[in-house]
């Protein structure tokens, strides 16, 4: 989808969420999209909702209110490319770019750069590059984090972004710890192919996962 703002979760899932919140000790969303969406989306206020990679929870860092014209700078010079700004967080989207890969190769190198001057970190996503504070607790530490809190018996991921492999990781070191996991890839034709290696199980896009999911949601 060219514009990230347009998507919207599945009819089905909302429902299902709520069934799964209502059986276990914790479901949660962690996505790049700020938790406001999302929570409007879903409508379930049972789930946890973690946005911008976790940084909704944190106060606004002002270095990004600075960087903001320079960012926009960059994102001028490369065609196709526009700058969402998610307040914790700026977003450069290159999925509208002529060649994707070109962008993405030259976005990457110039933003690196601002990165350096402004003290930020580049975080990678579905054809999207965002500046964050370096202080970003990112989709694995949100994880690992919640499963201590919460002292998890278990834990089932699902992504299907380059994100979602430092939540794979994350599962990894559960494992490792002791902790059943099961790593859940969903298909979809720009989903990363070390993804797919990576998971355990790979369902062919979100209504498939739904299908997966279901039974653990039954009575």
């Amino acid at each position: 989808m060219a514009r990230p703002e347009l998507a919207r979760p599945l009819s089905k899932a909302p429902a299902l969420l709520a069934r799964l919140a209502a059986k276990f000790e914790l479901v949660a969303i962690v996505s790049g999209r700020r938790a406001s969406d999302i929570r409007q989306w879903i409508g379930t206020p049972a789930v946890r909702v973690f946005g911008v990679y976790g940084l909704d929870e944190t106060e606004a860092d002002p270095t990004l209110r600075a960087a903001l014209p320079d960012a926009e700078i960059v994102a001028a010079s490369i065609p196709g490319v526009w700058v969402e700004d998610k307040h914790h967080s700026l977003a450069l989207h290159y999925r509208s770019a002529p060649i994707p890969q070109s962008a993405e190769r030259v976005l990457r190198h110039r933003l690196s750069g601002l990165a350096a001057r402004f003290g930020l970190s580049v975080l990678t996503g579905k054809m999207v590059l965002e500046l964050a504070p370096k202080h970003a607790p990112g989709k694995g530490a949100l994880i690992e984090r919640e499963a201590s809190i919460h002292a998890l018996a278990a834990c089932l991921y699902a992504g299907d972004d380059v994100a979602d492999l430092e939540a794979f990781a994350a599962l990894d070191r559960l494992r490792a710890g002791g902790v059943p996991t099961l790593k859940v890839a969903v298909r979809l034709p720009e989903t990363p192919g070390e993804l797919l290696v990576a998971a355990d199980v790979a369902v062919n896009g979100p209504a498939a996962l739904l299908e997966f999911l279901g039974p653990l949601a039954a009575d």
